[in-house]
């Protein structure tokens, strides 16, 4: 019914689902190695998003400037993703379980889900190195912003909101199956993730007054560096 690299794809996203899934019961289980793996993780999304998505969305626009449209309109929805999120994120005091936290949370991370849904599902490669080593970045970076999300609303992470993440990646991927991957869908999806990826790396684990394991973090940079070495060739 789908070629390979669909069902790569429809793989790598379950296994990224599963994270939601396990991640609460791993923190409680061995927060040390949770803490650590939360600071890894941002490294993970800093580097991803700087060495191969802003890198992506600069040959997509180039695309878009051949054809005539407004060459840097990618990343200005990669700029609002950013601004989204961090706008949500500053207007609010996340260390307060109410109900304006709770609802931003949900829609802002509810999104993102499904966009990197989306984004997967439209990747073009078929190689499963690709898919595996890109799988295990998406999934380390969303171990840590559950594990946040954890901290800040633990009651609902304990129950429905994981449920929610899940539901919002199957959503991603019924769109992902169902645009055409030369459309402004996978581009905007694109360009929207590396936007919040950025913001969820600098805010969810880089907070003012908050210690940060440096090592974790700058190994976590190192990880994604070779990573995306590797899926290039």
């Amino acid at each position: 019914m789908f070629d390979a690299s669909t069902y790569l794809a429809i793989t790598s996203i379950a296994v990224i689902g599963t994270v939601h899934v396990f991640c609460v019961s791993f923190y409680r289980r061995f927060p040390a190695l949770a803490g650590w793996l939360s600071d890894f993780s941002s490294g993970i999304g800093l580097g991803y998003a700087f060495l191969f998505l802003l890198p992506k969305i600069g040959e997509l626009s180039a695309g878009l400037a051949a054809g005539g449209k407004w060459e840097n309109s990618l990343f200005g929805y990669s700029l609002l993703g950013f601004l989204i999120y961090y706008l949500l994120e500053a207007s609010r005091d996340t260390g307060a379980d109410n109900r304006l936290s709770l609802g931003l949370d949900t829609v802002a991370l509810g999104t993102y889900n499904c966009l990197l849904a989306i984004t997967v599902m439209q990747t073009t490669g078929t190689s499963p190195e690709l898919y595996a080593v890109g799988t295990l970045a998406y999934s380390l970076h969303l171990f840590g912003v559950n594990i946040f999300l954890y901290k800040t609303h633990p009651g609902h992470m304990s129950g429905w909101l994981r449920a929610y993440f899940v539901a919002s990646l199957a959503v991603g991927i019924l769109i992902g199956l169902n645009a055409d991957k030369s459309s402004m869908i996978y581009s905007i999806a694109t360009g929207l993730t590396g936007g919040v990826i950025i913001a969820l790396s600098l805010r969810v684990k880089l907070p003012s007054l908050s210690a940060v394991n440096t090592k974790a973090l700058l190994i976590g940079v190192v990880f994604a560096a070779v990573a995306v070495e590797v899926t290039r060739y």
